[in-house]
């Protein structure tokens, strides 16, 4: 059976970590840091509840030492702790392919350094899932995972792979364009962490009220001219429908935005959970870069960085 090895056992890598084991395709590994939670899955095996309650049985690893290889390596730690994830597994034979599945639009050149180039292919996952307590996480959101080539063609490993997550239950297809999908996420995502994170509500107490829904929107848009300026065209993505709202008025894009699938979500956003564990999100390093850049262009992300400032802020109260 195929040796899948994620990295990374907090939410949605232990989401895909107990689907896919659940499937019994697949022999599913999870790597993580000495944690009562990578206890726990050792001991009872890995609790999924939410939209599906089940237990799954998965090896646990604490240290990259022990793995020499796997066929699939998925990485799913948070993206600040990228470098030192990588820089733990770039022994490890990759027999078939690397993909990551985090937030943020640096991450395949990540990947890309560490492993040979065709070696990695792109993803990208509007899932959300919470760690409730040890070895237990609730999946609580699916709006479409999408994996693809990073050249655009179709492959017979990603046709494979898709159909694998399908049959786990996670909704899945392939991608020509995953470039384009992997910015329209961020534009999509990251400001409902802004908003998460410094109102303390879920997904459904941001986008159902106006005033939240309007300074998303202006984010949306302010991020939207980052991704044009280096030719990326932006598409619908599950709930993320940023083309059409860039092409609606403000009235119109609200109102599609305050009636969309998100803005009935009970989800509450990882950036928020971060927060409420006394951690800092990973905003910082997903943003930072496109902020600077921005501004070095005389094109400042007004909305994006007084929430970014303010976040950072938040976070330093809580070291």
């Amino acid at each position: 059976m195929k040796e899948i090895l994620i990295i990374g056992p907090g939410g949605i890598g232990g989401t895909f970590a107990a689907l896919l084991a659940n499937t019994g395709k697949c022999n599913v590994a999870l790597l993580g840091r000495p944690s009562p939670h990578l206890e726990a899955i050792k001991n009872n095996g890995l609790q999924i509840d939410g939209l599906k309650k089940f237990t799954a049985r998965v090896k646990v690893f604490d240290s990259s030492e022990a793995i020499k290889a796997c066929d699939v390596l998925i990485v799913a730690v948070k993206a600040q702790d990228t470098d030192t994830a990588l820089t733990a597994i770039k022994h490890i034979e990759v027999r078939e392919f690397a993909l990551s599945i985090q937030n943020g639009v640096i991450k395949d050149t990540k990947l890309t350094e560490i492993f040979d180039s065709k070696k990695v292919v792109g993803a990208l996952a509007v899932v959300a899932g919470e760690r409730t307590e040890p070895g237990s996480i609730c999946w609580t959101y699916d709006g479409g995972t999408r994996i693809g080539e990073l050249n655009g063609n179709l492959s017979e490993r990603v046709t494979q792979f898709v159909s694998l997550l399908n049959q786990a239950g996670l909704q899945s297809e392939i991608s020509s364009e995953i470039l384009s999908a992997t910015w329209t996420k961020l534009v999509g995502w990251a400001p409902i962490g802004l908003l998460a994170s410094l109102s303390g509500q879920n997904n459904a107490g941001i986008l159902s009220n106006a005033r939240l829904a309007r300074e998303y929107l202006g984010m949306v848009r302010e991020l939207a001219t980052v991704a044009t300026d280096r030719k990326i065209a932006l598409i619908d993505l599950g709930p993320f429908h940023v083309k059409t709202w860039l092409g609606l008025s403000d009235i119109e894009a609200m109102s599609s935005i305050m009636n969309s699938s998100l803005a009935q979500s009970k989800s509450t956003h990882s950036a928020l959970q971060d927060i409420q564990r006394g951690a800092p999100t990973e905003l910082s390093a997903l943003l930072e870069p496109l902020v600077a850049e921005a501004t070095q262009c005389s094109q400042p992300l007004t909305r994006v960085n007084a929430l970014y400032a303010t976040l950072i802020g938040l976070e330093e109260s809580l070291i």
